[in-house]
């Protein structure tokens, strides 16, 4: 598979997250934060799918404000596996099967930059998971994401939400309702 990373030692394959995570300053979430939103609000102005506080949340949640090995090596904040235009990165993962946690290897999309993986994320949760255009209630949304499985982990949508008012990310979706 072209430019799909091939690791022979099971050692070198990075995992999504890296245990030895280190404290993130609120300068460095704050910038984080601001990286995202920016295209999160311009992609539901244009286009009405993902709200802003609901892409930020969930970039928060999947790739730790961007200390993510999926993150730095695949420019892939949202844990989305499989490839984008055949590019793809093999890392290990920890996935809820039966109400344990495992370790498994996966693949997941490798993006050319962090506009090219908001786009997909929008287009991917519009067509498999939410299905609903002009959704504004964020719950909703994160509800959806959980029941039609987004993420294993039982407690998906209450993490987001939590995100969403810990750092009232609904100041975004408040822009980009109001800037058209």
């Amino acid at each position: 598979m072209r430019n799909h990373r091939h690791l022979e030692n099971e050692t070198q394959i990075p995992r999504v997250t890296q245990s030895n995570q280190r404290h993130i300053t609120i300068k460095q979430r704050n910038k984080f934060i601001n990286k995202i939103s920016t295209p999160a609000v311009i992609n539901f102005e244009k286009n009405r799918v993902v709200l802003p506080s609901v892409v930020i949340a969930q970039a928060i949640l999947e790739s730790q404000y961007g200390t993510s090995e999926l993150y730095k090596l695949a420019k892939n904040p949202f844990g989305i596996k499989g490839s984008y235009q055949g590019q793809s990165m093999t890392f290990y993962t920890h996935e809820v099967e039966k109400g344990k946690t495992i370790s498994v290897l996966a693949r997941f999309r490798k993006y050319p930059n962090l506009q090219a993986a908001i786009m997909d994320h929008n287009q991917l949760v519009h067509r498999k998971f939410v299905r609903q255009k002009n959704l504004l209630s964020y719950r909703k949304t994160t509800r959806l994401l959980q029941k039609n499985g987004y993420a294993t982990d039982p407690h998906y949508a209450q993490k987001l939400n939590r995100l969403i008012v810990k750092y009232k990310l609904g100041r975004y979706d408040l822009k980009a309702l109001n800037d058209n």
